[in-house]
């Protein structure tokens, strides 16, 4: 089945699945979408009731009944060799960029191993390398590579935190923020980009060149140890 190019994908990786209802909420608010499913988060999504419109990945976490109850009701399956070279989060990625969407956003990738949560962070190159944008998200927060300015509205109060994934990040200015910066350098290594946060809207983060991590928390004070 040929699928048409949308604005909006969603992908459902097999990491923490996290709050079902906040997911619902997401996805009801985008508009032309695209919902991709690895296969080992396909219980969760069944158990949340949410339809996914592709499935992708070697389907070992999948059980066959399931896997075939998805084909009779019209799910893509993409079925890919168990011994792969890449992750089922990035064969999913990977699909989803040739269809040229606006937004690529990766819904599970957060938590659990570290291995996992570090390859899907290095995952946002491969969106902005093709020229979309690509973000992680759960309930909690979102984390995306910025482009030269990255402009927050109506977010006073909200935790954000900036790590150069380049050597350096260099021409750092912070404006509505706590701490600010000012045309300053930021190095791979430093955390002192960690836990500042908006007290005026709109905020704003220009740089002028390297790779910059954004990790923006939703909420003041909630975050995933507190739960």
């Amino acid at each position: 089945m040929m699928i048409k190019a949308v604005k909006n994908i969603i992908i459902i990786s097999n990491g923490r699945f996290g709050d079902a209802v906040y997911l619902k909420k997401k996805i009801a608010e985008m508009q032309d979408r695209l919902i991709i499913c690895c296969d080992g988060a396909a219980y969760n999504m069944a158990q949340a009731k949410i339809k996914p419109d592709v499935i992708i990945g070697d389907m070992d976490s999948i059980d066959a009944a399931q896997l075939g109850n998805c084909r009779m009701t019209g799910i893509e399956i993409i079925k890919y060799p168990s011994e792969k070279d890449f992750t089922d989060t990035e064969l999913a990625l990977d699909y989803a960029l040739k269809l040229d969407p606006v937004v690529v956003h990766i819904w599970g990738a957060l938590g659990g191993r570290i291995d996992h949560t570090l390859a899907n962070i290095f995952l946002l190159k491969k969106g902005e390398e093709a020229g979309i944008k690509t973000c992680l998200l759960d309930e909690y927060g979102e984390a995306f590579l910025a482009q030269k300015e990255v402009v927050f509205t109506d977010a006073v109060g909200c935790t954000v935190s900036i790590l150069a994934l380049s050597p350096k990040v260099e021409g750092i200015t912070l404006n509505g923020f706590a701490y600010l910066l000012n045309n300053e350098t930021l190095r791979k290594g430093e955390t002192r980009g960690l836990s500042n946060y908006i007290k005026e809207s709109p905020a704003r983060i220009n740089f002028l060149s390297g790779e910059l991590l954004v990790i923006r928390y939703w909420q003041n004070n909630l975050f995933p140890e507190a739960a």
